[in-house]
């Protein structure tokens, strides 16, 4: 299958903050269909210089994908591969002056068997059908998530927990022999003319409820591009960083028979937190290990519906 895409859209903006720690990719205003994959990443680690760990996960993957051409299946072995590679570029750029810097990293790719989308962290993407809803809404790496999926917090409460600003998977530097954090990836081949999918940094979702961004992309006469303008807006005087990308479908070629795939494997209480902000519940889906030897932890498998 072929998906086309309309001019994509996206704003990369400072808000309330002193510096930008927002990444993406490509790094421009607009990209057109011969582009195939998008990324945003949102900075952790203040002082500890999160804008290199962002930057250099968006042009590590820039420089790992940069001869693939999507044309056939982007597998989940390819997505591990770019991964690992972007992990290894963290690896390199540690030092004493950035130590502790991470990232989360939203990542969604046309190929020929549909579209790839992966997260690590508390940055969301999106799959919207204007005429039925939220088709998806990756489910994010948060403690407060975590609390909410297991019945200790209500999504009520959680909204302003004093812990909401704990992630609880991220990107960092890492010793080799330690754990690196999993991203869990959707892939779907239901995709259809007037989607629309969106990546953003937790500085969008600041500003706007799903409710909000579903009846701005039902807006039938109004385009993309004006679309994001008001997105943009709305978001420009965010308390954090905000990122976007929203991609339009124009059409698909040889659409096969519709199919997701989604599990979750990977409890998001593992590892050692950092402090970001909080997330919503939703379903979860394949958890996806940068390196397939790296030492291996317990599994809880879980859907949400």
């Amino acid at each position: 299958m072929r998906v086309h895409i309309l001019e994509a859209q996206s704003f990369c903006q400072l808000g309330q903050r002193d510096h930008q720690e927002d990444a993406r990719w490509p790094d421009s205003n607009t990209a057109t269909d011969k582009q195939r994959f998008f990324i945003v990443c949102d900075g952790v680690g203040g002082n500890a210089r999160g804008e290199v760990a962002s930057h250099a996960v968006c042009k590590a993957f820039a420089e790992a994908l940069a001869k693939n051409s999507f044309d056939a299946d982007f597998t989940n072995e390819q997505f591990a591969q770019a991964l690992h590679h972007a992990y290894m570029a963290l690896d390199k750029l540690s030092n004493d002056d950035n130590k502790g810097m991470a990232t989360t990293l939203t990542f969604v790719c046309f190929h020929g068997a549909g579209c790839t989308m992966a997260h690590i962290g508390d940055s969301r993407i999106y799959q919207i059908r204007p005429a039925k809803g939220l088709l998806y809404r990756s489910d994010d790496h948060s403690l407060v998530n975590s609390m909410v999926h297991n019945g200790v917090v209500t999504p009520e409460e959680g909204v302003d927990h004093p812990q909401q600003h704990v992630i609880t998977r991220y990107m960092e530097a890492v010793d080799s022999e330690h754990f690196r954090h999993q991203a869990t990836v959707m892939r779907t081949d239901d995709i259809q003319a007037g989607d629309y999918f969106l990546l953003c940094s937790d500085g969008v979702l600041n500003c706007i409820t799903d409710d909000q961004l579903l009846a701005l992309l039902n807006e039938a006469s109004t385009s993309l591009a004006d679309k994001m303008t008001t997105l943009a807006a709305l978001c420009s005087n965010s308390s954090d960083n905000n990122t976007a990308w929203l991609i339009g479908i124009d059409h698909v070629d040889d659409a096969p028979k519709q199919q997701t795939i989604q599990t979750d494997q990977q409890p998001d209480n593992d590892g050692q937190a950092a402090t970001k902000r909080m997330t919503y519940p939703r379903k979860g889906t394949a958890d996806i290990n940068p390196e397939p030897k790296t030492k291996k932890t317990s599994w809880i498998k879980r859907i949400f519906g």
